[in-house]
């Protein structure tokens, strides 16, 4: 009888650790840092956990702000593998000045619909550590970013804009890209740029 009791006990505390694991899959901010330059001197800050997170919608990275963002690649046989990179919107570029340019980039890129206008953001990435140099980083304009206006409205139309350079990059640890990310926005209104991991993790950086 103790016997009985014991793997029910123990299977009790395996589903609710299951269920644990599983609420932590959900689509929460990443931890990251930003860079500031102070006195010449990089300095590295973390908000503190009381407030809202670093990277959050309502605590985004500031415009022109590097954030490192802790990330893992994995292998074929599943093993994983820490890795760093910076991410930095570096210029963004609205309205018809934004179509134009798309325009140039790509004369088959149409205009925005009514009620909303073209931003272009011009974003680095530079891939800066990895506990492995066999594994390439992937990272995508279409799959991993989206913009948000303040309204909260993340269009997802049928309108995608071609860019060239394209921010759409394979690389080794080491190495720096730089592209443009197109976007349909609401007119006006104040807009961020979410990054968003393939399997859960996000981002938000302040276009303005």
């Amino acid at each position: 009888m103790k016997s009985k009791w014991s793997k029910i006990l123990s299977l009790f505390i395996f589903v609710l650790l299951s269920i644990s694991l599983l609420g932590g899959c959900g689509q929460d901010t990443k931890d990251i840092t930003v860079n500031e330059e102070a006195d010449g001197q990089k300095e590295t800050e973390k908000k503190e956990e009381t407030e809202s997170k670093l990277g959050s919608r309502t605590n985004p990275v500031p415009f022109k702000k590097t954030a490192t963002v802790d990330d893992e690649l994995y292998n074929d046989q599943g093993e994983s593998f820490p890795i760093k990179f910076d991410l930095t919107v570096v210029e963004v570029i609205r309205g018809d000045a934004a179509y134009q340019k798309l325009k140039s980039m790509n004369e088959f890129n149409e205009p925005a619909p009514e009620g909303y206008e073209w931003a272009l953001a011009k974003t680095k990435v530079k891939f800066i550590e990895s506990e492995t140099e066999d594994l390439p980083f992937h990272i995508d304009g279409v799959m991993n970013f989206t913009m948000v206006s303040e309204s909260g409205d993340i269009y997802s139309g049928d309108i995608v804009g071609t860019a060239e350079p394209d921010f759409s990059f394979e690389m080794y640890v080491g190495n720096e890209k730089e592209g443009y990310i197109p976007g349909l926005v609401k007119v006006g209104e104040t807009v961020q740029l979410r990054y968003e991991e393939t399997l859960g993790g996000q981002v938000f950086f302040n276009l303005q």
